[in-house]
């Protein structure tokens, strides 16, 4: 009973928000990792282990579900462009994939604990609005595709670091209608994504890419919001107060060294290194961070958002062309994470 109430008030609550909200983007597709991977060392042997950044259990019987309605054609999987694809088809794919990489054939037995065992991102297809009085983002996820990516360790110098050694998508699974909400479950109760916005890759314009034209109104009004008062930020996501108006403008701003060409006392042109004090403005924000609350609906196979908190984000380019971190600009957040 617990599940349906909660079912009804995240649907309620996402279809009141999208009444009133402006779009964003109408199709947006990005990839999540679910897994995070650290390298554990030993006398014997170097292993990879990983970490679940959402509730395994509950991961695990969405994955058996879907796998199982494939199987027994009670859902149609599809791919990119929406074919259907035969989930037989899709497991011998998969198999031949395993076999051509590893040179060594996979029983069914194998198969099927791979995927059971390293799916390790979801890639969405959602579109988005936002309400323009909070400027928190809704997602309205239109279907989503799980990815097994198989790890190896490798080295730069004596350094070691986790590299990507196979990778197959699955196909795509599209939430059906129901009426019955018996078992909605929550995935995570806070997982962080980082996300670029803008694609640099050709004919790619749906993968991580908003338009300008929705994207920079946006911005703008968000940091006019933040630096007016209207907005309550916070400088990370559990801050325990807010900023105040200078640091708030002053989170924006950065020195960059010119040089600027002056005449001396002979008319004689010198350059001069100068210190300047310049503003991120809505074209420096590249990156979008979320921290969100996922919700499944199992009887038609939905996936719900609740954003925590959110962040616009600057990834900063040294002069060699080598990005030297992210920068998140400031957070608004729904609630206290803990």
């Amino acid at each position: 009973m617990k599940r349906i109430f909660l079912f009804f008030l995240v649907l309620l609550f996402i279809s009141e928000t999208f009444a009133q909200n402006r779009i964003l983007s109408m199709r947006i597709v990005y990839e999540v990792p679910i897994m995070e991977g650290k390298i554990q060392s030993s006398t014997e042997k170097d292993s990879i282990v990983y970490d679940y950044l959402i509730d395994k259990r509950y991961w695990w019987e969405l994955i058996d579900l879907v796998v199982k309605k494939a199987r027994e054609k009670e859902i149609v999987l599809h791919d990119f462009n929406g074919n259907a694809v035969v989930f037989d088809s899709m497991i011998n794919r998969l198999s031949a994939a395993l076999e051509h990489k590893y040179n060594v054939k996979f029983t069914p037995e194998q198969v099927q604990t791979i995927i059971e065992e390293d799916i390790r991102a979801v890639r969405f297809e959602e579109k988005w609005t936002y309400d323009p009085e909070t400027m928190f983002i809704e997602k309205q996820v239109e279907r989503f595709q799980p990815i097994i990516i198989k790890d190896t360790i490798l080295f730069n110098g004596d350094e070691l670091y986790i590299g990507e050694r196979f990778r197959y998508d699955l196909a795509w699974v599209e939430p059906f209608e129901t009426h019955a909400a018996e078992d909605t479950v929550r995935i995570c109760s806070n997982i962080q994504t980082t996300m670029r916005i803008y694609n640099v890759k050709p004919y790619h314009w749906w993968d991580s890419h908003l338009e300008a034209e929705y994207s920079i109104p946006f911005i703008e009004r968000f940091i006019s919001k933040a630096e007016s008062g209207e907005l309550e930020v916070f400088d990370n996501p559990s801050s325990l107060n807010p900023l105040i108006r200078p640091d708030i403008t002053r989170r924006r701003q950065y020195d960059k060294m010119e040089s600027i060409v002056m005449l001396d006392s002979l008319n004689n042109e010198v350059a001069k290194d100068t210190v300047i004090k310049i503003f991120y403005e809505a074209e420096n924000i590249d990156h979008f961070r979320f921290g969100e609350a996922w919700y499944f609906d199992k009887n038609g196979l939905k996936f719900m958002k609740s954003t925590n908190y959110f962040s616009p984000v600057i990834d900063i380019i040294g002069f060699d062309g080598i990005s030297r971190g992210f920068y998140p600009l400031y957070y608004i957040r729904k609630k206290q994470i803990s």
